[in-house]
């Protein structure tokens, strides 16, 4: 709006100017009828409207396709987790199932522990509590890993003092009431095999609650493997420089969200080592002089997209070496089918048909596919000779609308009126312009690191383990 009310005062100066030297002119010459130039007005808006609604499908097609890519590869780790729950690893502590019991199917009355939730006293401390939000994090943990892998870059073949590789521990503190490992990559031994060891293995109720706090590295790689596909996917939309390393950090479970409007993270902003003089981007706003690509850049890192698990050097590397957004998604879309096939021939999702594994793999091909159709938008700039004729319409309705509105012996009701006018027509343009790029237009693009936290949470459901009321036993009548 601030851009339209520049071009409404211009217009406005040239009304006073025609008014004052060309009003009884106008009035007994050709223009004594304003239909001519409002013929011509309304072509400009006609061509205006066609570019506004092509740029709000092009916003909202974007955001279409992410919301779909993420329900697709969530579809992907909540299929490969409850896959897994299948495999003969969990078979001590798996849940009855009904199948198995035939004789109760029919005869069986389930009734579940359970308190009141409905009235008001409990309803009011439900929100009381939800009201408390965890304390933002002050560490800038982008800046801290990178430095970590800056110092660890020429040891990493080196081994400590008794001959075991080195485990680099990311401390995740989590504030999530879902279950959660807090030290994510430590990677024992005594773990290698999967998540439920001999001690492990009992069926009480209380054990199988420790369990549930202690997800197996397949569910924590398939949480990863599908948190960093969406973060090189997102990064990759919003302009992150090839050849550099992408700005990924760890995720941490129930932070606060970022907010929907990135002008309103200015504190996170700052506190990753960002800052913007507000006066020479207004400025630059006005002039129409679009952001630089470093400035791009440096906007990007200070605003980090979260990764379950954090990305390891390898990682960082191989994504550094793949040159080009698509062949960044590509790589790790191959981790993540390869992994699908690697742990289906070693039962890691039980004996679950190869025709349903199948859909596994189409979940992925499908969010890969919605990707690209984001990508699409973000790559294909919205068509240069549209935007060239609309912008020459603004142009000259700054000279032309005035013509118009002499028509109106009152001065001021013209000026006005010519003011409003104006104002409509160039916000319809710069509306437009703002969402011809759904990603990278700021304040006005998509909120990818919120999209990203919340995907991020949905992921952590995995972990969660079985249905809590899926355990059940036969009680005979007293």
């Amino acid at each position: 709006m601030m851009k339209a009310n520049v071009f409404s005062g211009i217009s406005c100066i040239f009304y006073v100017m025609y008014y004052s030297l060309l009003y009884d002119d106008t009035r007994t010459g050709l223009l004594v009828h304003p239909y001519p130039v409002t013929a011509l007005i309304s072509s400009f808006t006609i061509a205006l409207s066609f570019k506004l609604t092509c740029s709000y499908n092009r916003w909202w097609e974007a955001a279409t396709a992410l919301h779909t890519m993420h329900a697709k590869w969530l579809d992907v780790a909540s299929t490969m987790a409850a896959f897994h729950l299948q495999s003969k690893i969990y078979d001590d502590i798996a849940p009855p199932a009904f199948g198995d019991h035939q004789d109760v199917n029919y005869t069986f009355v389930r009734k579940r522990e359970s308190t009141d939730r409905t009235n008001f006293v409990t309803a009011r401390e439900t929100l009381s509590e939800n009201e408390e939000k965890p304390s933002s994090q002050k560490t800038n943990l982008f800046d801290r890993i990178r430095t970590a892998r800056r110092k660890n870059k020429n040891k990493a073949n080196d081994t400590i003092e008794d001959g075991k590789e080195e485990n680099i521990s990311i401390n995740v503190t989590s504030t999530s009431r879902l279950p959660y490992p807090k030290d994510y990559w430590t990677r024992n031994k005594s773990q290698a095999n999967g998540l439920v060891s001999a001690e492990d293995a009992a069926v009480s109720a209380q054990e199988r609650d420790n369990l549930a706090s202690k997800p197996s590295l397949f569910l924590q790689e398939t949480a990863h493997l599908v948190s960093l596909l969406s973060a090189v996917a997102l990064s990759t939309l919003r302009y992150d420089a090839d050849g550099e390393e992408a700005p990924l950090t760890v995720f941490v479970p129930g932070k606060k969200w970022p907010h929907n409007n990135s002008d309103h993270d200015g504190q996170e902003l700052r506190q990753n080592g960002y800052h913007r003089n507000r006066i020479w981007l207004t400025l630059k706003y006005l002039l129409d002089v679009s952001r630089s690509r470093k400035e791009i850049l440096d906007y990007n890192a200070a605003r980090p997209i979260p990764v379950i698990g954090g990305i390891s050097d390898k990682e960082a590397e191989l994504l550094l070496n793949a040159r080009g957004s698509s062949a960044k998604v590509s790589l790790v879309y191959l981790w993540i089918t390869e992994m699908i096939t690697r742990e289906h021939q070693h039962g890691s999702m039980g004996t679950v048909a190869p025709p349903i594994i199948s859909r596994l793999y189409q979940f992925t091909s499908d969010g890969h596919l919605w990707y690209n159709t984001a990508r699409k938008m973000a790559y294909i700039p919205f068509p240069f000779p549209h935007t060239q004729l609309t912008t020459g319409f603004i142009i000259v309705a700054v000279f032309v609308v005035p013509l118009m509105m002499l028509s109106k012996t009152n001065i001021y009701f013209g000026f006005i009126l010519n003011y409003f006018v104006m104002a409509v027509l160039a916000g319809l343009n710069e509306v437009a312009k703002e969402l011809q790029n759904p990603f990278t237009n700021v304040p006005n693009d998509l909120p990818l690191n919120l999209f990203q936290a919340q995907f991020n949470e949905s992921l952590v459901t995995i972990f969660a383990s079985y249905h809590p009321d899926a355990w059940w036993e036969v009680k005979e009548n007293a």
